[in-house]
């Protein structure tokens, strides 16, 4: 009777879906219930982890066999008990039904009772024990005449009349014919950390390429998998290049490996930075790269001398490279003759260039884009865009393909749960864990296939593009998922050349308001700093490390780390005010005027390492001054420069304020004026000649009189002399 009832039971709960769509969980329902923890054990619990031993799959005839794991993450011994084995009463018709199995109610059914068995040994605090367990055939129970499908199976354990623990797991049951096969296309990102600088360090690019480096485990994970489309951070390809001879030789071998590989392969955003996010902060279109002329040391990028005439090799100078299923290595373009010794600065294309699958698919972030965002995707070319299911509604019950039909283009959307069972299929650390991934994403898509038979779909798997853990059974779980009948992985174009689901729409979703106002904070800084830049010679040796530095932090490895990101924000925002103001005015008041002409010298200070040319404006506060015309003044880097400012007294004395403000030479200003309090004495000017003159006239006055009095004293003196000279000379003689 079991069978004929599991089939009236699976075939009404199907009925009721298709009759009454609205009765079925939205998508964002569904992948809000698809990111609860599953096979985990909870802290100070006893867990059981149930997995088929071997496949999967199970047929007539064959006995069920299962590993049980026994947890004790509890302070105290688990003593024998027994151990229950159930098999769920209905078949798992519909992906909610797998989704409510694996993820049960606390009250939820385990199932018909198939087998007990009393565990064979005490688990001790902190330990780990497994089971292996074979369920007859004909204690399962299931025959011919049940229908193909996932099916449920539960383990719990009891000491004495006490459950301390229940796990769940699933097989499919596979009697004869299997519906038509899912195709699966699966995309895997190639990532680093996320940073503030929006390039690699030497050190990073070195760690992270070494045999046991992140970038080398993500290469090796996808390298040459062709159901395996790689998205790839331009910002690795750049960092290493822009090194010059100085990259670490890890990091060129791993780039020459890359270029090798035959798996399509189109790029993120630079730094993945997260372009919904962009768009939504105001962006017009996605950012890339302005320059990485100031990250260029020329000496790195010399011609060999034992290479005459000849172009600069990969392992000399990192430099354009190409793509394409049967290349050896990267090389570079070409590039006219050079000669030994010369040197040859890359461009910024050349250090972003690479020969791309497609150029026209934009990633945002999951779950956060906004119906506006798609407009800012297809002004920058990107006319395919990968969703997440909660950026979508489906109006029934069958699991539609991957593309959808979007106003500017194609979406294709990533089956969020089948995802995030194959990323923790790749990433287990434990056969055990690999065993239950599989096992639940083998289940899914047997559910998939059985909806609709004979209807080919192709769904998509994304993998996380912000993991640091290890991927290495990327391989053995793509093996796995080719090795199902009723499943085949795929190429990306079999998802973007798919039918687009006309029972799926787009949903319009937007990120938290305060992420966005930050961001956008971020976006007005980089145009204040823009103009800014326009006082050096070269603005670049500005603008360029700034939009570095704002791709890196709009990087979607930020968006789980929130509380770091505003902290990395703030730094930003604080060291672009430092910057802004690094050329000042330095002249402070009281000074004062006198006379209705005067220069007024005002004291410039460059604190930047580059020269500057500013104009200097000043303006009065009332029309005590005129001012007049100042011209361009050049200030050499760390130093200070004084200007002239000729000031003209209008109407008498009185106190004045001189708001001086600097200018670029295309009219931007640079801050808020400085205040220089003037105190005009415009009258002193006829006063102070005044009294210079009666000074003067006094001055020579008394000289002349000192000199008249000294002759009138000198001529009194020679009279008596003369007459005493007189007598003596000339003795009186007797009168005749």
């Amino acid at each position: 009777m079991r069978p004929v009832a599991a089939f009236f039971v699976a075939f009404f709960t199907l009925a009721s879906l298709i009759l009454f769509p609205s009765l079925a969980p939205t998508a964002a329902q569904a992948a809000q219930r698809e990111t609860t923890r599953t096979a985990t054990t909870p802290p100070d619990s006893v867990g059981i982890t149930v997995t088929p031993s071997t496949s999967s799959v199970l047929t007539p005839g064959q006995d069920l066999a299962l590993t049980l794991t026994l947890h004790n993450n509890t302070d105290a011994a688990v003593p024998v008990g027994t151990v229950d084995i159930y098999l769920a009463g209905l078949a798992l018709t519909t992906r909610t039904a797998l989704d409510s199995w694996l993820r049960p109610d606390k009250d939820s059914n385990s199932g018909d009772l198939l087998l007990s068995l009393p565990t064979t040994e005490i688990i001790p605090v902190g330990a780990s024990t497994s089971l292996s367990i074979t369920v007859p055939a004909a204690s399962v129970g299931l025959t011919e005449q049940n229908a193909w499908g996932a099916r449920g199976v539960a383990a719990v354990l009891r000491i004495g009349e006490t459950v301390r623990a229940e796990g769940r797991g699933t097989f499919v049951w596979s009697q004869g014919s299997v519906p038509t096969p899912v195709a699966v296309a699966s995309i895997m990102p190639i990532t680093v950390p996320a940073g503030a600088t929006g390039l690699i360090t030497a050190k990073e690019l070195e760690s992270y390429t070494s045999s046991v480096g992140l970038l080398t485990s993500q290469l090796d994970s996808v390298f040459n998998a062709p159901s395996l489309t790689i998205a790839i951070d331009p910002q690795i390809i750049a960092s290493i290049r822009v090194l010059g001879t100085a990259a670490p030789v890890s990091a060129l071998a791993w780039l020459d490996r890359l270029a090798t590989a035959s798996n399509d392969i189109f790029p993120l955003a630079y730094a993945d930075a997260d372009i919904s996010l962009q768009a939504q902060a105001g962006a017009t279109a996605v950012l890339t790269p302005t320059s990485f002329d100031p990250a260029i040391d020329p000496s790195l990028f010399v011609v060999p001398a034992e290479a005459p005439g000849a172009e600069p090799s990969v392992t000399d100078m990192p430099s354009v490279t190409s793509h394409t299923s049967s290349q050896a290595s990267a090389t570079p373009t070409p590039s006219p003759t050079v000669s030994p010794g010369e040197t040859v600065i890359p461009t910024t294309s050349d250090l972003l260039a690479w020969e791309y699958t497609s150029t026209e698919i934009a990633w945002p972030a999951a779950g956060n884009v906004a119906s506006s965002d798609l407009d800012v995707f297809a002004a920058s070319g990107q006319t395919t865009t990968i969703l997440s299911s909660g950026n979508v509604q489906q109006s029934d019950a069958f699991t539609p393909n991957t593309a959808l039909t979007l106003p500017t283009g194609l979406g294709l959307v990533s089956d969020s749960a089948l995802s995030r069972a194959i990323r923790t299929a790749a990433e287990a650390a434990s056969d055990e864990d690999w065993r239950a991934s599989m096992a639940e994403a083998a289940s899914l898509l047997a559910i998939v296939s059985a909806e609709n038979p004979d209807s080919a779909r192709t769904l998509l798997v994304t993998f996380d593009r912000s993991r640091t853990t290890s991927t290495s059974r990327v391989g053995q779980t793509m093996a796995a998922l080719d090795g199902l009948a009723w499943a085949n992985t795929a190429l990306l174009q079999s998802a973007l050349t798919a039918t687009p689901a006309p029972t799926v729409t787009f949903d319009d979703e937007s990120i938290a308001a305060s992420r966005v106002a930050a961001a956008r904070s971020l976006l007005d800084n980089e145009a204040a700093v823009t103009d800014f830049a326009t006082i050096l010679a070269d603005p670049v040796l500005i603008t360029a490390p700034q939009r570095l530095g704002l791709l890196a932090l709009f990087s979607t490895s930020w968006t789980s780390q929130s509380s770091l990101w505003q902290e990395q924000v703030a730094t930003s925002l604080a060291t672009s005010v430092d910057l802004l103001h690094a050329v000042t005015v330095t002249t402070r008041g009281p000074i004062v005027v006198v006379g209705s002409n005067v220069d007024l010298r005002i004291t410039l200070t460059n604190a930047l390492d580059q020269t500057v040319t500013v104009r200097t404006e000043v303006v009065p506060s009332n029309g005590r001054l005129v001012v007049g015309d100042t011209l361009a003044t050049t200030i050499q880097p760390n130093s200070a420069q004084a200007v002239s400012v000729p000031l003209s007294a209008a109407v008498g004395n009185g106190d004045v304020v001189l708001r001086v403000t600097l200018f670029t030479l295309t009219g931007t200003p640079l801050g808020q004026p400085a205040p220089i309090d003037v105190s005009v004495r415009a009258d002193w000017e006829g006063l102070g000649a005044s009294i210079f003159a009666i000074l003067v006239v006094g001055f020579f006055g008394f000289g002349i009189w000192r000199n008249i009095v000294r002759r009138r004293r000198e001529n009194a003196a020679e009279v008596p002399a003369a007459a005493f000279v007189s007598k003596t000379t000339h003795p009186t003689e007797p009168h005749v």
